[in-house]
């Protein structure tokens, strides 16, 4: 029986799978499945596994059903007791599952790892995401709400027991299931760890960045969930607003959606004028003094 089951979601990007496959074939540990969950893709991707990659379990959902519900159709089929998560245009290093499952025999309290990652854009440039908190926050939950510092599935994995303790992922979240998820995990009592070292390759820009007004409103439903639940002190509430306020201003207006980006600007200010001044500076500093050596040295995955 396999000790680590891969679970890879597609659809209609059978080009960018072939590499994120390859990258699963390169990995020095050995003892795992791979499943991919083909939802509902046209461009001949479950006719190519079938002919090229017979060793793989091919999971077909005949009409597109979402990210979420491709992830929780390959969860009920896996046979491991550790689940690793890979999206079809990103890529490990070759050593990804090793310290992945090193972490997890190390630490039988832990329930779910990520590692950092590396962006890469379609020109092949590589850029490191900062995810250096910009506060100590009271606990990792308020940490997750305020920063998210997990930007990518394909840099988790987790024992798959946490499944049967807080429930599949949101299939009604088209985009933020994962954060979901992390939140109603910390909720329960649940350990996540994020190691800084840098082991996935994220494609970049992703649907997050093109479809910025969908993932703020669903990132809002989390919210509301978690502030109604009382895990959420109000002071706390309102630095969470003020800091994913900022960011979708950001990416607005980077996107050039005016409207949008200034009246997230103005919310920041509006709910709390010193954090939102706080966090400013702090952003502003930091790309200045650009990140540390540590997280800029530490991808070592042949460029393709």
């Amino acid at each position: 029986m396999p000790r680590v089951s891969v679970i890879v979601p597609t659809r209609n990007r059978r080009q960018q799978l072939v590499r994120a496959l390859a990258s699963v074939d390169a990995q020095r540990y050995r003892n795992f499945e791979v499943i991919v969950v083909d939802d509902g893709s046209l461009d001949g991707t479950a006719d190519w596994l079938r002919a090229q990659r017979p060793q793989d379990c091919l999971i077909e959902t005949g009409r597109p059903g979402g990210a979420a519900a491709a992830r929780n159709r390959g969860v009920m089929r896996a046979a491991g007791e550790i689940l690793a998560f890979l999206d079809d245009d990103d890529a490990w290093h070759a050593s990804y599952l090793a310290a992945q499952v090193s972490s997890f025999d190390a630490d039988p309290g832990l329930d779910v790892r990520a590692t950092s990652h590396v962006e890469v854009d379609p020109g092949g440039r590589v850029s490191y995401p900062d995810v250096r908190p910009v506060f100590e926050y009271p606990n990792a939950l308020v940490h997750m709400l305020a920063e998210c510092p997990v930007h990518t599935l394909s840099a988790v994995a987790c024992r798959r027991a946490v499944f049967t303790r807080i429930g599949p992922f949101d299939e009604t979240l088209e985009i933020v299931h994962d954060l979901d998820w992390y939140v109603r995990l910390l909720a329960a009592g649940g350990r996540l760890v994020h190691d800084r070292t840098a082991l996935v390759e994220r494609a970049v820009p992703g649907g997050l960045v093109a479809r910025h007004r969908r993932w703020f409103s669903e990132e809002r439903v989390v919210h509301r969930r978690a502030f109604a639940a009382g895990l959420v002190a109000p002071a706390d509430q309102r630095r969470i607003r003020v800091s994913r306020a900022l960011l979708f201003a950001r990416i607005a207006l980077t996107r050039g959606d005016a409207r949008f980006g200034l009246v997230r600007l103005a919310e920041a200010v509006a709910a709390s004028p010193l954090d939102a001044v706080r966090i400013g500076a702090v952003r502003l500093r930091r790309l200045g003094q650009g990140l540390p050596v540590a997280a800029s040295t530490a991808w070592t995955v042949a460029r393709r």
